[in-house]
This record gives structure tokens, sequence and C-alpha cells, in this order.
């Protein structure tokens, strides 16, 4: 879709021709009238210099109005892509006519890992790359693409989302962006995460309309990729409540309303008291908010950084507590998340801490997610390494659950994988689940690491982790998330508080 000329520019246009018509018609008629004549031959060559003057301005006038051409591209398209960027994205939705108009707006799903593997220039060809195929799609369905920055992108549709034709331009839309893209030896393939809204239904102006297909595109994210979220009223409900979380959040250390629950984990060998993991609790006007709702806000928003440290100075400062008391060591597993564990701070502050506290660093075990340590493998290597120097016990979390490599896997200096409770809930002799749960037991065997089970709730699922050989589980079977002081007095009544070893 070609872009409409600026005002007054055809007005120009007519003028500058039609002058230089009528220089160059007069020159011509001079020509051949002074021919005819027999006139003095230097009137005929003064003609002749005033057509090819005339000529030459001719020229000179398409030559500036090609430069301005190309200018007013340039000034209203991305000079990356090609494709009409976000300014002039602006102006269309200022200008749409009375008739249903769907915006839908994208990103390009886990764009930012394609840069940090491959570097950016590969990631300007992969850009370019698909922005041609968001093009051609988007045109094949009577719409228009634009690159508002970075991977996200806009397609313009004259049509409502309810229309049969909607549904197939997304489709291609889609279906175009899953082939794979090839660029120096490295294959990557890509999706997009898309939102939904229609003007005037979802908003009456640029401004309320942007803000519902933003709404519906941060849905599509959280959803894992790969989707279409029409706009709804209950988005921007969601989304308000977010924001009044985030906020929260940001001021929940100040306030002190984060705590640390212990939920214990028992040793299959004799039964003892093996240690505890420390839960994160947030306490919000006087509510415990469900940490499936603000880690992720945390983690999205940065704040997991400083939550984070505050995490491991409490369990360190806990744990130091109860060896004194107790006079016995007590590990407590802390999990780390994926933005913690890859900031320059996280070791350094590590070193301080464990210099600050006095603790034994083997009374703490770091649990990292495998996708983290496969992510970017040889350098998860070397921050492993270090952390197990300091003497600190190292443990794969959600194990089985996202992508592993076996032959990284043996070279993780670790101590423990825990099998994801997804693996246990259903836990049942014959089952795939049974299947997996044996396996990684056997695999942690064979490796030298020990294996725990985590969400144990009955009798039956811990005799088959034990008939299997599984080191230790952890459960509302054996014990829930409880206070410092709760877990203070589980402590007191256990049979044995010796850590396993």
């Amino acid at each position: 879709m070609s872009l409409p000329p600026p005002a007054g520019r055809s007005y120009r246009l007519a003028i500058y021709t039609l002058l230089l018509l009528v220089i160059a018609g007069g020159a011509v008629a001079s020509l051949l009238i002074e021919r005819y004549a027999s006139l003095h031959s230097m009137a005929h060559v003064f003609n002749v210099m005033a057509l090819g003057t005339a000529s030459f301005m001719i020229y000179h006038v398409w030559s500036r109005f090609r430069s301005e051409d190309e200018l007013l591209h340039l000034a209203n398209h991305d000079p990356l892509t090609g494709l009409a960027h976000r300014r002039y994205f602006e102006q269309r939705l200022q200008s749409l006519p009375p008739a249903p108009h769907t915006v839908v707006l994208g990103t390009i799903d886990r764009f930012s890992r394609v840069i940090g593997s491959f570097g950016h220039a590969f990631g300007d060809a992969m850009m370019k790359s698909m922005a041609q195929r968001i093009r051609e799609a988007a045109e094949q369905h009577g719409g228009q693409a634009f690159r508002l920055d970075g991977a996200n992108i806009a397609v313009l549709y004259p049509m409502d989302q309810q229309a049969p034709a909607f549904g197939a331009a997304l489709a291609a839309l889609q279906e175009y962006m899953r082939s794979p893209f090839s660029c120096q030896n490295h294959e990557v393939y890509s999706t997009l995460s898309l939102g939904a809204a229609t003007f005037p239904t979802d908003g009456a102006d640029p401004a309320t309309l942007l803000r519902n297909a933003d709404a519906a595109l941060q849905t599509a994210r959280r959803g894992g990729g790969d989707l279409l979220v029409p706009y709804s009223v209950e988005l921007n409900t969601q989304a308000d409540q977010r924001l009044d979380i985030e906020s929260d959040l940001r001021h929940a250390l100040e306030r002190g309303e984060l705590e640390l629950h212990y939920q214990p984990q028992q040793s299959l060998r004799d039964g003892a008291l093996a240690g505890f993991e420390a839960l994160l609790r947030w306490r919000r006007r006087g509510e415990l908010v469900s940490p499936a709702v603000f880690i992720p806000l945390a983690e999205e928003s940065g704040l997991i950084i400083a939550i984070g440290d505050w995490v491991l100075e409490q369990a360190c400062r806990q744990a130091s507590e109860w060896s004194a008391h107790y006079g016995r060591a007590l590990t407590i597993a802390v999990n780390i998340s994926p933005r913690q564990f890859t900031h320059p701070s996280f070791l350094p502050k590590i070193t301080d801490l464990l210099a600050t506290t006095h603790i034994d660093p083997a009374c703490i075990e770091l649990e990292i997610t495998e996708g983290v340590v496969m992510e970017n493998t040889e350098q998860a290597i070397t921050v492993l390494g270090q952390l197990r120097a300091l003497g600190l016990k190292l443990s794969i979390d959600d194990f089985g659950t996202g992508y592993s490599s076996l032959a990284y896997l043996k070279r993780f200096p670790i101590h423990k994988l825990k099998i994801d409770q997804s693996f246990v809930r259903q836990l049942a002799p014959g089952t795939g689940d049974a299947a997996i749960v044996q396996a990684v037991i056997g695999l942690g065997r064979n490796l030298g690491i020990s294996v725990i089970a985590e969400g144990v709730e009955n009798a039956g699922q811990r005799a088959l982790l034990h008939l299997w050989g599984c080191d230790e589980i952890q459960g509302y079977h054996y014990g829930r998330p409880m206070p410092p002081r709760e877990a203070q007095r589980y402590l007191r009544s256990s049979d044995s508080m010796v850590l396993a070893a």
C-alpha cells in the first residue's frame, strides 16, 4: 500500500510541469518559426540552447521529485525492514474511515534469545526476513504491516475480527512465521504472539485502540507465545490488577511483607529429616498472594534480583541459627531465579553473604532450573563450578520438564536432581510417569547424584519411590510449608535432625 502524497505536492508538481512545458513549447515554436523565416543563424543557436536548458530543467525538477519521494519514504519507513514505522502507523489510525478495522499487535517470540546467541547482525538479517514474510502475509488479505520497534510489529486489516476472512488472514500470518529462518549455517524457528482489537468497538480513538490491543498481546506472551488473543474488557481489568500488584510488590521488602516458609524434606534411607526448602511468601494487605501470581511479575520487572538477595540472606541466617541451636548442620534449599542466576552480581553477593554470616556453605543448597543451565551451558558450567568451589550444594530443579542434554549433565558439578511434582502427582506402576521417575533415579545413581521427588502427597507414592531407590522426598505427606517458628517446633519433634549424607 503506497503512502499518500503530502498536501500541496500534487499542486506544485502540476505548476512546475506546466511552466517547463511552456518554456519548452516556446523554444520549439521559436525554432520552427525562425527556420522557415530564414532568420539569422545566431537566433537558431540561441533557441537550441533554450530548448536544452528547458530539457535540463525538466530533468532537474523530476530528479528533485524523485529525491523527495525517497526522503518521504525514509521519513515514513523503518530503514532496516522497509515497513512503515510507528509514526506513520499512528497517523493511519488517526485517519481511519468510519468502517471496522482491526489492529493486530505482534512480537516475535524469543527474539532476544536469538540476538543473545548469534549477535545483532544475525538478528537484523532475521528481522528483515521476518518483516518480508509478515508484509506478504498481510497484503494477501488486504492488510498493511508496520514495524513499531525491536521485534514488535503491527498489522492493520480493513475488517472486523468476526469476519471469516480475518481468521484466514491470521492463520496465514502465523503459518508464514513458522517456517525456519536460515542464516550463517544456523536454522532458527520462530513464532508470533498476537493481540487484536477492533475499531471502533474496542476503541474509538487510537490511544484506546492501541492500549487494548497491547493488553491482548501481553496476555498472549504470558500464555507462552504463538497465540492470538482478542481483546476483551476482562483483559484491562487483569492488566490493572497486575499493575497494582507490581506497584505493591516494589514496596514489599521495605514494608516487611515478605516471609520465608520452610517445607521439610525426608531421607528415604532412614526416615530422618534431611533438610528444608525455603519457599517465598508475600502477605499483601494481610492476605497471602500466590507465588504463581507475584513471582512471574518479580521476574519480569527485575525485582527478583533484590528479592532473591533477601531470600538468600534470610535462609543463611536461619540455617546458621538452627545449626547453632541444635549443634548439627541442617541444609536449607533455596530456589534461584533465572534472572538472578545470570546477573553479574550473583556470585559476588553470595561470596560476601557467606563471609558475613560465617555459615558453613554446605548448609545452603541452590536449586537452579534445568532451563537456565541449558540456555547458555558453557557459562552455566563456569558459574556452577565457582559456586561448588565455595562449598555450596547445587541441585537441578524441576528435572525432566525441559530440554536436558546428558552430554552436558555429566559436566554439571551438581549434588542433586529434583523430580518435578508433575511426574509424581499421578504416580502409579506401569505408567509413563513411573517410567520417567525410575529413569531419573537410575540416572542419578549412575552419575553419583542423589535424587529427590517433590509433590509426594500419600503413602503409596512414598512406597513406590522408596522401592525404586529414590533418596529423598518432599511434599504434604511428610510436611507442609510452615513459618520459621512452626518449622523449629517440627525440628524439635523430629526423630532425627541429622542431615542425610
